[in-house]
């Protein structure tokens, strides 16, 4: 996990009391579901040209600690997440695919060569909602039911991250994809044939086109364009 143990090593020593990845190699050992996760980050990140990997991971370094409550680092994360969509990208063919340095203008996150030339895209993730946060801390058994179908909150959510990055997107150029990554409340993914049908029903209501969904960062159902 070449860049992954680089950008570990860089938080040891610009933050060297933090104790987040303290222990991360020994805990990448001994569990398989971690190291996993890590492995599809550094996949990611592999595939970025040496400028974009120097980009995303300063974003990475200055976000360290935007935490959420109950949710460390999330900040962080979300800018590595950004490597999924430049993969993407990069995968699906698109040329001069390069990261966007952070200014006080809000820009998209990724510049590309699309098929109508100059292209932007911007990259959101959605998380777990605050109440699964709560569940995860309390030993009470919840009925998995409760995560069949996909709360009016959770729809407003990602129709807000949607216009935002489109917003984002168009005050750079009409071209560009909204990536946006989710992580759902139901880790296992139960319903996530019912989740993919919502999800695509409210983005041809609302007209959501040039959009990729990635459900979360591992598996098969990952994925939904539109």
């Amino acid at each position: 996990m070449k860049r992954i143990r680089e950008i570990i090593a860089n938080i040891r020593h610009r933050y060297p009391n933090d104790d987040f990845f303290l222990n991360f190699e020994h805990s990448c050992r001994i569990s398989q579901g971690k190291r996993n996760c890590y492995r599809a980050y550094n996949s990611a990140l592999m595939v970025l040209d040496d400028d974009s990997w120097l980009i995303l991971k300063s974003k990475a370094l200055r976000h360290y600690f935007d935490h959420r409550n109950g949710q460390k680092k999330q900040g962080f994360f979300n800018q590595l997440n950004e490597a999924f969509a430049y993969r993407y990208l990069v995968t699906n063919g698109f040329d001069n695919v390069r990261f966007i340095k952070e200014s006080k203008e809000k820009s998209p996150d990724i510049k590309f060569t699309g098929h109508d030339g100059q292209s932007y895209c911007e990259v959101k993730t959605l998380g777990i909602s605050n109440d699964e946060i709560n569940r995860r801390h309390i030993t009470t058994v919840c009925d998995g039911s409760i995560h069949g179908n996909l709360s009016d909150e959770f729809l407003k959510k990602f129709c807000d991250a949607v216009n935002t990055a489109k917003r984002q997107i168009c005050a750079f150029g009409p071209n560009g994809l909204v990536y946006v990554i989710i992580k759902f409340d139901d880790i296992a993914l139960d319903y996530y044939k019912n989740y993919r049908k919502q999800l695509t029903t409210f983005s041809d209501i609302h007209g959501f086109d040039d959009l990729f969904v990635k459900i979360g960062l591992l598996g098969n159902n990952e994925d939904m364009h539109n």
